[in-house]
């Protein structure tokens, strides 16, 4: 019996002896794991700043240089090297981003379209197409919504059932990418108020400025004029046969007005040329296009004038002036300018905005505005929207926030009125909401108005 077991440790000793050997063999053929990737290390450009009497040294400053192109150049190597070191160190963990891509991609809605936006005739709108990289800005008439189908068939937005086109391809910018180097990116697009243009600015890589094209949304082709370097805003003029831009300077302050004709060979006019190193302009259009407004302002001052959009050429006119930067947007209903503003009154700062009005022609000089609700502590007028037959009013009280709607015109020339006196209507929300913005509303004979509602529990 001992001999036995003396035979069976032999044999156990024996196999974990040859076992042994046999991994460690193994584990000399299997091939290491190759060794990690070194991160890379951007370049240091040593450079001291003082504020305060407070000196530090940024040695990565260089990289906020948008005007050094050597410095972008050498930006540009740096990210690509970050791309590749990314992809290295997630290599072993292809399988799991493809498993947490097709969840995500199950969880989507493929149709990407944003919510049409009725102007006139037409609901616009921009989607993605499948494959692609940038939306495409599109439009279909209104009167042919219930017939529209899919964004997908046909392709060039035309139905043969019914024989009509359902949707007109405006703008691709996956084709706008390929004038900009691969990159496209919109600061402004302004459609005309006769719906035959669209003048939008597109941000210039390599000379870090936005640019200015007109397109011609029957054709589809650019217009040769106006193409401007470095325009910060866009207005229309005579109705959609007119176009008024702001260009800044090379330190990008707005500076410049022009106003060019669409489809004139003639030089774009320089309507104003502003001297001041401290002001900057900026422009807009009333909401009914009959004015376009020239806001001037600086750390000292607050100015509004006025451009008659019918004749662009026949110069500014001064509405409003005050001390110090301030909020002053200016619209337009039925030969009454009206004011919303956040100025001191009577030298004294305010916490609130109010609503101003003054004939567009004024009866004086200087221009007399007149307050048009009485203040109200307990109801804050947070913001308003104008549409040619209403008010709309975003109000608070205390926390609560809420939407009110006045029927225009307004009672002018009368004094101020209490908001609480006039047949306002205060549409319903949700119970909590901690915020209410305007929404894009273009049209403004629309009955319809668009607002974002947001709160913890609700966001529409």
């Amino acid at each position: 019996m001992q001999h036995v077991r003396s035979i069976l440790r032999h044999r156990t000793t024996t196999a974990l002896h040859h076992h042994n050997r046999l991994a460690h063999y193994t584990a000399a053929k299997r091939p290491k794991p190759p060794a990690p990737p070194t991160p890379p290390k951007p370049p240091k450009k040593p450079q001291s700043f003082t504020f305060h009497d407070v000196t530090w040294e940024d040695p990565y400053s260089w990289m906020s240089s948008l005007h050094d192109k050597v410095a972008m150049r050498h930006m540009d190597m740096y990210m690509e090297q970050e791309e590749k070191y990314t992809e290295a160190v997630l290599s072993d963990t292809d399988r799991l981003q493809a498993k947490l891509q097709s969840e995500m991609a199950s969880r989507l809605n493929f149709d990407l379209t944003t919510p049409p936006l009725r102007w006139g005739p037409w609901l616009y709108y921009r989607r993605v197409e499948e494959g692609k990289q940038y939306p495409v800005l599109c439009r279909r008439l209104a009167s042919l919504n219930e017939e529209f189908i899919s964004h997908k068939s046909p392709d060039a937005g035309f139905d043969f059932t019914s024989g009509k086109r359902i949707e007109q391809k405006l703008l691709d910018y996956n084709q706008e990418a390929e004038r900009f180097g691969g990159y496209a990116y919109e600061e402004l697009s302004e459609i005309s108020p006769d719906h035959k243009f669209l003048a939008y600015t597109m941000y210039d890589k390599d000379n870090d400025h936005f640019k200015l094209s007109v397109r011609n949304l029957n054709s589809g082709a650019l217009c040769s004029k106006p193409q401007a370097d470095r325009v910060s805003n866009l207005a229309w003029a005579k109705n959609g046969q007119s176009l008024i831009y702001v260009v800044t300077n090379q330190k990008k302050r707005p500076y410049r007005i022009y106003c060019s004709m669409i489809g004139s060979t003639n030089e774009d006019v320089l309507l104003h040329e502003e001297q001041d190193e401290n002001v900057y302009l900026n422009i807009r259009n009333t909401k009914d296009f009959q004015f376009v407004t020239v806001n001037a302002f600086s750390p000292t001052s607050s100015k509004v004038f006025l451009i008659n959009a019918a004749d662009p050429l026949s110069g500014m006119t001064l509405v409003w002036e005050c001390e110090g930067i301030s909020h002053c947007i200016v619209e337009h209903h039925q030969g009454y300018l009206y004011l919303f503003t956040d100025a001191a009154k009577d030298g004294q700062l305010v916490d609130s905005h109010y609503l101003l009005c003054s004939p567009v022609v004024a009866s004086s000089n200087p221009r007399i505005w007149e307050c048009v609700f009485v203040d109200d502590q307990d109801l804050i007028i947070e913001d308003v929207d104008f549409s040619n037959s209403h008010l709309a009013i975003i109000t608070r009280e205390g926390r609560k926030f809420g939407i009110c709607s006045v029927a225009l015109p307004l009672p002018v020339g009368r004094g101020a009125v209490g908001l609480r006196e006039l047949h306002h209507h205060f549409l319903p929300l949700p119970k909590y909401v901690c915020k209410i913005a305007p929404g894009p509303n273009y049209d403004f004979y629309s009955s319809t108005m668009r607002f974002t509602i947001s709160s913890p529990v609700v966001c529409q």
